[in-house]
This record gives structure tokens, C-alpha cells and sequence, in this order.
């Protein structure tokens, strides 16, 4: 089994978050997670992504999630 990190996408609320800026994405070393634009949900490269759920901690609506595929 491969773990992997996906966005709930009924828990992210960017409208929550300081200046609808994601934190996660900047949590993550691999810079793996991406926002086009402020208040836009982020989204996560999953061919790149280590499974290590770092970025899990950092959001505080705990809309990411690790799964295993």
C-alpha cells in the first residue's frame, strides 16, 4: 500500500484561512502542495507526494488527509 495526502474537499474552507492563503501549502518541503490564487482550494501533485502527512498538521479545518492507496 502506497499513503498518500488528498484534500477533503467538503472540510477546506480558503474562506476560513488568513487572506484565503492555504498554509499547508507551504508546510509541505516538496512544494507538492499548490493554490492558483488566494481562496482557491489547494491541490496536491499526488505523483510526487511522499505520503508523509507533515502537511496534515498544518490545517486547521483538517482538510487533509492521508489514505492509503
Amino acid at each position: 500500500m502506497i499513503k498518500l495526502v488528498i484534500v477533503n474537499e467538503e472540510k477546506c474552507n480558503p474562506e476560513k484561512c488568513a487572506g484565503g492563503q492555504c498554509i499547508a501549502v507551504y508546510s509541505c518541503s516538496w512544494k507538492i502542495i499548490e493554490q492558483n490564487s488566494p481562496y482557491d482550494k489547494p491541490a496536491i501533485d499526488l505523483k510526487r507526494c511522499l505520503g508523509c502527512g507533515r502537511c496534515t498538521f498544518t490545517c486547521p479545518m483538517g482538510a487533509l488527509e492521508v489514505i492509503e492507496k
